[in-house]
């Protein structure tokens, strides 16, 4: 049995590797733009947070020019880029597991429905999961705090208990958005996050292992 009354998981960084098709169409859309491309290492520090934000960022454009970017950059994503993907050595062994104990357990992920979706598809994982948030193709949904606000609310309506939840990721923006919702948060070591942001979570686990013992102790 597991702790926690139910389990969120993030995506990108924690249950896959999805940097290679992200800077690519980062670059894509770049292109698109005429914008300047950016290295692997420049663009690192967006693997993770809210599109929306993070071309506001690197453009310096206003919200509705970094709407029309992500846009642009879907069109690759979505056909190309979302395929470039792995997901990390043991942790369809740890979800497994997991759903094994019967905790529930929902996504909460900044990546659009639809590149989810694929995700999913690809790597078979929508079995895993009572909830499904996601952030919204139409970019409405997208800040952390919300999509995690948004699977729990999935939780409760199908009557799950959500007394005592944690969420899995590896990034700041998911230490801050479980703080938002109330929730512990435990970052992972094969993510995108550096020591500064994992010290910023409830937990820490250094590989899979780490993380079902802290999850089921």
């Amino acid at each position: 049995m597991s702790t926690y009354t139910a389990i969120l998981w993030d995506m990108d960084g924690t249950i896959i590797d999805s940097a290679p098709g992200i800077y690519s169409s980062f670059r894509y859309a770049f292109e698109r733009l005429g914008a300047e491309p950016l290295t692997d290492e420049q663009l690192r520090p967006y693997l993770g947070p809210p599109l929306l934000v993070s071309f506001q960022e690197i453009l310096n454009c206003t919200e509705d020019e970094a709407r029309a970017a992500v846009d642009v950059y879907r069109e690759d994503y979505l056909t190309r880029g979302v395929y470039v993907a792995e997901v990390y050595p043991g942790v369809r062994e740890s979800l497994t597991h997991l759903r094994g104990t019967g905790t529930p357990l929902g996504l909460a992920s900044s990546k659009s429905l639809s590149g989810i979706n694929l995700v999913a598809e690809r790597f078979d994982l929508r079995h895993y999961f009572d909830a499904w948030g996601t952030a919204s193709d139409d970019q409405s949904r997208s800040a952390k705090a919300d999509v995690v606000a948004y699977a729990l609310d999935q939780l409760v309506e199908a009557g799950h208990d959500t007394s005592r939840v944690i969420l899995v990721g590896d990034r700041i923006h998911d230490v801050e958005g479980a703080a938002a919702n109330g929730i512990d948060s435990v970052l992972v070591g094969w993510g995108y996050g550096n020591d500064a942001e994992r010290a910023a979570a409830t937990r820490f686990a250094a590989t899979p292992d780490d993380l079902l013992r802290i999850l089921t102790d």
